[in-house]
């Protein structure tokens, strides 16, 4: 009986220290401009005031400190980061301190063609996590890449790695899933997204997909290498020299590294996907552009796009092309 009427009290005492503060808000016109605080864990209500004070959130640490004993709410404040206006009422900021998340989410965007590698790199710039290899080490420990959506995310600071690979991971289930669902082919899931993180890495014009993709399955019909550059560049791995992790210009020397990921050493898909791949990656696999017969292409830089052949021979009557351009 005696804690539910400490309550009650409580509950009047809050009502009207924040009556208080509208009063106040009334008498000084408005708030100030906002400003963004962090508490620390671990300080007292001394400190906090203090806190509030250098930021010119309160005017006074004494009134500040008064609205908490009487109402006891001091055992409730939160630590984190928190956007709040100078001069706010010391009742609105103590109700403020206890009812906000005390989070802050930070934008990120995930381009569509990244590795694992580049992904923790933005998420580490943009402080949703603290450690880079610490993620990496996570995703690939679940196998992630390829499934770690490409999109615009808002994390909180500091989440761990398992927390935002469920996040990703949960957005390509939203996204990629109900595609592949429709799929009536014969590759499976990973084959699939294997092959779309490919195109992803090749395709320069959004209307080339399904033919780039029309190539690569062709390829596996007839069990030809595959022979894509992105394969070789994901194998590579990081280049110190470009500070890429997707070398320019592969040399006969690059074409020949021992990787399983190497599709010019090694018949077949490669062991997984090498990127994640967009929704419209994924679409031009499932729906490649039909009666398309091609087994090459090379790049054209003058129209953004590529050349395609039916044969070796076109294939380099191609090449010699674009390079007479240059």
């Amino acid at each position: 009986m005696k804690k539910k009427i400490l309550l009650a009290v409580t509950c009047l005492l809050l009502i009207a220290f924040i009556t208080l503060g509208v009063g106040a808000y009334k008498y000084f016109n408005a708030y100030g401009p906002e400003t963004e605080i962090t508490i620390p864990p671990g300080v007292n209500a001394g400190q906090i005031a203090q806190i509030l004070k250098d930021n010119e959130i309160i005017k006074s640490t004494l009134w500040f400190k008064i609205c908490l004993k009487f109402s006891g709410a001091a055992p409730m404040l939160r630590s984190g980061v928190f956007t709040l206006n100078k001069n706010m009422p010391a009742s609105k900021v103590i109700w403020r301190l206890i009812n906000d998340s005390g989070t802050k989410d930070f934008k990120v965007k995930i381009l569509e063609g990244w590795r694992i590698e580049e992904i923790a790199e933005a998420l580490e710039n943009a402080e949703i996590i603290k450690d880079k290899y610490a993620f990496i080490k996570a995703a690939k420990e679940a196998d992630a890449e390829g499934y770690l959506f490409p999109s615009t995310y808002m994390f909180p600071k500091d989440m761990q790695p398992q927390e935002v690979i469920a996040v990703m991971l949960a957005e390509y289930d939203k996204n990629i899933k109900p595609l592949i669902k429709q799929y009536k082919g014969k590759l499976t899931e990973k084959e699939l997204l294997t092959i779309a993180s490919i195109v992803e890495r090749e395709a320069i014009l959004d209307s080339e997909r399904p033919k780039i993709a029309a190539v690569y399955l062709n390829r596996v019909k007839i069990g030809k290498k595959l022979e894509a550059d992105p394969t070789v560049q994901y194998a590579l791995g990081y280049n110190a020299k470009e500070g890429r992790h997707w070398k320019k210009g592969l040399t006969l020397k690059d074409l020949r590294v021992d990787s399983p990921y190497n599709t010019y050493r090694y018949n077949g898909l490669p062991p997984g996907p090498i990127s994640s791949p967009s929704v419209n990656s994924v679409k031009a696999v499932i729906n490649p552009e039909p009666n398309f017969d091609a087994l090459y292409f090379v790049a054209d830089n003058e129209t953004g796009g590529h050349i395609f052949s039916k044969n070796y021979h076109q294939h380099l009557q191609s090449i010699r092309a674009v390079r007479n351009k240059k």
